[in-house]
């Protein structure tokens, strides 16, 4: 694998491997509108070479968003704004992908907590249950989201189904809890993923989508890693483009739930990559699919790039925090200056 060749996506050439992941970063304004600030954020990593970036996660529903100056994209009033970052985004080369969210039970000032059960995974905010009406209504919204994207000018979107937000946690044995038809069995867990896929693309055809999706978590009934493979070749039956897998294993996406294991007694698997990256769960997983997979966590140095490349583990790669750091991360890669990347710092 060499990352610094290019990717063809649904029909859409990427210039080379490498990945700017969803990172919240808090910088629109308070009524979701997209500021110079965030424009800036992310121009800056398209000058540095980035081949695919995905614009953090953008609400669905504004009371349902992650937290204060969440980017929004319930409204068709934000669409010119959208499209300044989508055109900002592309005007130095990188494809311009938005993530696209429902907070679902992880929101920091609702009064209103939603999933599919009443199992809280934050602290003191039980969700209530919600009814096939809304299940249908928020189907709905991520459509509309999706055509506010296109009409923006994304090359496309990735739905949010990881990190226990809505969807996510409807794909976790761990929150939902149901006996209806969304709720049971691994195909029932991700009926309403599927059925989000299913009405993008009858309304929007062949746009292309990446899905999300926690390959392994570790919390009591979470996905293990052969439901996170299960997952994966459902939703690629769904009709997604790419697979972008992360992981609930450290305390990050998780806090307060009680793990199932630790640093030493995890599985064999994840061993020879740092505790808390997601990547041999993504090397797992693309055997199985015919799509692409990205793959993400603590790639931090140049070290750790060659590893995965030699280890075939993904077909695009996730830099986070390290991007956060040097904008210009992957253009040193690339040019042979690994020496002068910025570290991160925690």
């Amino acid at each position: 694998m060499d990352f610094s060749e290019p990717i063809d996506i649904a029909g859409l050439e990427v210039k080379n491997r490498f990945v700017m992941p969803p990172m919240v970063r808090s910088l629109a304004s308070e009524d979701g509108s997209v500021t110079d600030a965030v424009i800036q954020h992310y121009e800056d990593r398209s000058r540095g070479q980035v081949g695919l970036i995905i614009v953090e996660a953008a609400a669905i529903a504004w009371e349902h968003r992650i937290g204060m100056k969440n980017i929004g994209i319930h409204d068709d009033r934000l669409i010119p704004g959208l499209k300044r970052l989508a055109d900002g985004i592309k005007a130095h080369g990188a494809r311009a992908f938005i993530q696209i969210n429902h907070s679902g039970s992880k929101t920091h000032f609702n009064t209103r907590y939603v999933g599919p059960s009443n199992i809280p995974v934050v602290k003191h905010k039980i969700p209530e249950p919600l009814s096939l009406e809304e299940i249908y209504d928020i189907t709905q919204k991520f459509v509309d989201a999706t055509r506010r994207a296109m009409e923006a000018g994304f090359d496309g979107v990735e739905i949010h189904g990881a990190h226990y937000y809505l969807l996510s946690e409807f794909l976790s044995g761990y929150t939902n809890r149901r006996n209806d038809e969304y709720g049971g069995t691994t195909k029932k867990k991700a009926k309403f993923s599927v059925e989000v896929i299913r009405a993008i693309r009858r309304e929007l055809g062949d746009y292309p989508l990446i899905f999300r999706m926690n390959g392994v978590e570790n919390v009591e009934n979470g996905i293990t890693i052969d439901e996170g493979i299960e997952i994966a070749k459902i939703i690629e039956h769904a009709g997604i483009d790419v697979l972008h897998i992360s992981c609930v294993v450290d305390s990050t996406f998780n806090p307060g739930l009680p793990p199932v294991f630790d640093k030493e007694s995890q599985p064999d698997f994840l061993k020879d990559y740092p505790y808390d990256s997601c990547i041999p769960i993504a090397g797992k997983i693309r055997p199985h699919v015919s799509v692409p997979v990205i793959g993400v966590g603590e790639v931090r140095d140049a070290i750790l790039v060659k590893k995965v490349e030699r280890d075939n583990m993904c077909d695009m790669l996730g830099i986070g925090r390290g991007l956060l750091a040097d904008p210009y991360f992957i253009q040193k890669i690339l040019e042979g200056h690994e020496e002068d990347i910025i570290p991160w710092k925690e």
